[in-house]
């Protein structure tokens, strides 16, 4: 075994600092200053540990998920830290009370008083460790000193990685007798350097260790999806509302989630939460999504507990169920809202009003407004559009026909080149997660749809869009992965990996740690292991092959085969707009092209597109890029108001 001795005059916590020497000679108010100002230093000693932080945290989260409990040890003020930080977690994240466990030189006695001597005791940590059944292949154990050589963690982190356990070391000297000794997978030094009152790491040692372990226990629970949105830095989105000031903060966070959608009392509130046994992470999606306990638990577990993941999949499988609103006046305020995954009309607005500062602070049902459009997914259906048409009524105040609009999405987006006098027609691209062309007249200053090519669907069309490209690239990926899995089982040399599969392995393998090259298909086509229903789970495929696309466009300047499948995709779209111009009658320079979706965000698949359609010959008046359509909306909206005054 190495020798773990280090002379204590080597390290830096054990030296004098020079800027305290007169600490005992000044006024209170210096001391303090004095002391604040060393206190300072401490986050700076941090930074440099972050990239290493953010290894462990990545490192531990994969272990916590999959039920591995995380070990503190340490002795004196470095024990007692651990406890702190271990003792938190359940409280703040409703994590099970043996999931982070701190262990202290000496046992609980030295949480409360000096035991010195317990420190020396190198192999008291297996002791105290085996009591627990460590589980190798899923626990972890984190060994903390300040001087970086005390017995009884170096004795814990040698066991530790002796059986399998990811070890992690946090000290505040550099070198160390930890690092000597080689026994942690994650060594965070942050060297904090001399203390205010010499050997005193209870101080400066002590603060940044407190700084390390947070962030590593809080970054855990994030990845974990125990935070949603902002809720990450105010309040905890998984705590267990166990007493008065708890319940009250639950009801708080499913209100600021549920915004307009949440009219609940607070007796109704604590019937929801008494129903998820709890757990506001459960109520929250019970709540937004209208669904049952069991659904809601389905609906996490499937996502990995990530809350944001849960609504942004209802998001996908509604097919565009978010909602953007923007209000404008006359005078040129602007109010933008987003209604988030469950197509919360009434919150988007409110935030819209909220922003905008003619209507802010008032309730947006209080406000007249002289016209509104809206666009809605699905609203073609006829069986939809007395209903919604009947409640968009009481909501806004508003009759249709008589300053309210109702049409689909597709028919918001060319009303930006209705305002262009010499515009006869309109030829709109999408291009998102599917594709579709479509093509509109002009009738009264206004766009009237007239026709459509594809948009099909992704098993028969979605030609260039974000499914089709990225389908292509998965294709010379898994080719790719079939060999390298053939190569494996025959004990072959491997063969070199083409840059685009290489991405594409990157790609997935950064959404789902465990996934391999050789087995690429399965992590393609169901990386969950929970149940799922026939429809989830194909939206569920469609959304991740198409995921694949922004990796492809990203390359395309680098990387002859994405070139290639992007060179392909905008062709297939420019040969829509052709089919609608060929077969209608419509004469380029009299009409826009207008180009919307997701992947018409990319400057170069769009110019892609545009150069395909022209060297068909088809050189439109204007080309029109979209990426606001409520924006476009209500502008158009403003300047028909404004010419009828």
């Amino acid at each position: 075994m190495p020798p773990s001795g280090v002379d204590l005059g080597g390290l830096q916590t054990e030296n004098s600092n020079p800027r305290t020497a007169t600490i005992d000679k000044v006024s209170t108010e210096e001391l303090c200053r004095i002391l604040h100002e060393e206190d300072c230093r401490v986050p700076a000693a941090v930074t440099p540990c972050l990239p290493e932080i953010a290894a462990t945290i990545d490192a531990l989260t994969e272990r916590v998920r999959k039920g591995g409990r995380v070990f503190y040890i340490g002795a004196g003020t470095s024990g007692r830290l651990g406890v702190l930080d271990a003792s938190e977690i359940p409280p703040t994240y409703s994590s099970p009370p043996n999931q982070f466990i701190a262990l202290i030189a000496g046992g609980d006695y030295a949480l409360r008083n000096a035991k010195e001597g317990a420190e020396d005791d190198r192999s008291a940590a297996k002791t105290d460790l085996d009591a627990f059944n460590i589980a190798p292949n899923l626990d972890s154990l984190i060994g903390i000193a300040s001087s970086g050589r005390t017995p009884y963690v170096l004795g814990g982190l040698e066991y530790a990685r002796s059986i399998g356990c990811t070890t992690v070391g946090v000290v505040c000297v550099q070198p160390s007798a930890m690092a000597i000794e080689g026994n942690t997978d994650y060594l965070i030094s942050a060297v904090t350097g001399s203390e205010s009152v010499t050997g005193s790491t209870r101080m400066k040692a002590g603060t940044a260790t407190k700084l390390v372990l947070n962030m590593i226990s809080t970054g855990i629970m994030i990845k974990l999806g125990k935070t949603y949105g902002n809720l990450a830095s105010l309040r905890m989105v998984d705590l267990k509302a166990t007493n008065i000031k708890l319940r009250q903060r639950a009801r708080n966070i499913l209100r600021v989630i549920g915004g307009q959608r949440c009219h609940h009392s607070d007796q109704e509130l604590d019937a929801i939460l008494a129903t998820a046994r709890g757990s506001t992470r459960l109520a929250a999606v019970m709540m937004v999504l209208d669904v049952p306990l069991v659904e809601a638990e389905l609906r996490l577990d499937r996502n990995n507990g990530v809350l944001d993941r849960v609504f942004t999949e209802a998001e996908t499988q509604s097919r565009g169920t978010s909602c953007k609103a923007t209000i404008l006046s006359k005078d040129g305020a602007v109010g933008a809202g987003f209604g988030g995954p469950c197509n919360v009309i009434a919150g988007a607005i409110q935030q819209a009003t909220d922003s905008c500062p003619t209507t802010k602070g008032r309730v947006f049902s209080s406000i007249k407004f002289a016209a509104a459009r809206i666009g809605l997914a699905g609203y073609d259906r006829p069986a939809v559009q007395s209903s919604v048409n009947d409640g968009l009524s009481k909501l806004l105040n508003l009759k249709i026909g008589a300053g309210l609009e109702v049409t689909t999405d597709i028919d918001l987006l060319p009303v930006a080149s209705a305002s262009e006098e010499t515009v006869e027609c309109a030829v709109v691209l999408v291009a998102g997660t599917g594709s579709i062309a479509m093509s509109f007249r002009k009738e009264n200053g206004a766009f009237v749809r007239s026709g459509r090519a594809g948009g099909w669907g992704h098993l028969l069309g979605d030609d260039g869009s974000g499914y089709s490209i990225g389908r292509e690239a998965l294709r010379m990926a898994l080719r790719e992965s079939d060999v390298c899995s053939m190569r494996k089982q025959a004990s072959a040399p491997a063969q070199p990996t083409s840059q685009l599969a290489k991405a594409v392995f990157g790609h997935f393998k950064e959404k789902f740690p465990e996934a391999k090259p050789e087995d690429l298909l399965s992590t393609v086509m169901m990386p969950n292991s929970a149940p799922q229903q026939p429809r989830d789970a194909v939206m569920d495929r469609t959304s991740r092959i198409a995921g694949v696309a922004k990796t492809v466009l990203a390359m395309v300047k680098t990387n002859e085969d994405a070139d290639r499948i992007v060179a392909a995709g905008a062709e297939k779209l420019a040969e829509l707009a052709a089919l609608l111009v060929l077969n209608q009658g419509i004469k380029p320079s009299k009409a826009s092209l207008v180009l919307a979706g997701g992947l018409m965000q990319d400057e170069g698949y769009r110019r892609r597109i545009v150069g395909s359609v022209e060297r068909a010959g088809y050189k439109f008046q204007h080309v029109e890029v979209v990426d606001q359509p409520a924006m476009n909306g209500a502008r158009f909206l403003l300047r028909s108001a404004q010419t009828l005054q």
